[in-house]
C-alpha cells in the first residue's frame, strides 16, 4: 500500500508528533493551511469509501474527541476548524481530521 499516512503510522515517515494512542496518530502537518494545522488519523487504514462499521464510526467520534482535547490543550478552541475531506476534495483516500487554528488577527472564514 502507498498511502503516505499509513507509512507515516508505521514510522516509515518521519513526522512531528502531537498526540498518539493504540488507535490514533495526531501529527503537525507538513503543509500548514493555518498558524496551528494538525492531522488526526486512525491508525487502521479506513476511506470514506469503505463501508463504515460501527468500529470505524467509533474512531471518527474518537478522531473529533481527541482533537478537541489538543485544541484546548494549545489554547485554541475558541476559534478552530475540524474538516474532513471526502471523495474528491483531497489527495488522500485514508481518513483523517484537520485541526486549524492558532490565528492571531483575522480569522479566515471560507472553508479550506
Amino acid at each position: 500500500m502507498s498511502c503516505i499516512f499509513c507509512k507515516i503510522v508505521k514510522k516509515e515517515i518521519p513526522s512531528d508528533v502531537v498526540y498518539e494512542d493504540e488507535e490514533i496518530l495526531g501529527f503537525k502537518d507538513v503543509n500548514p493551511e493555518a498558524p496551528v494545522h494538525l492531522l488526526f488519523v486512525p491508525k487502521k487504514h479506513i476511506e470514506w469509501t469503505d463501508k463504515l462499521s460501527e468500529k470505524d464510526l467509533f474512531f471518527l467520534a474518537k478522531l473529533l474527541s481527541i482533537a478537541k482535547k489538543v485544541a484546548i490543550e494549545k489554547n485554541i478552541f475558541k476559534a478552530c476548524k475540524f474538516i474532513f475531506n471526502v471523495g474528491n476534495t483531497g489527495d488522500i483516500l485514508h481518513i483523517h481530521l484537520h485541526l486549524l487554528g492558532g490565528w492571531k488577527e483575522k480569522i479566515p472564514r471560507h472553508n479550506i
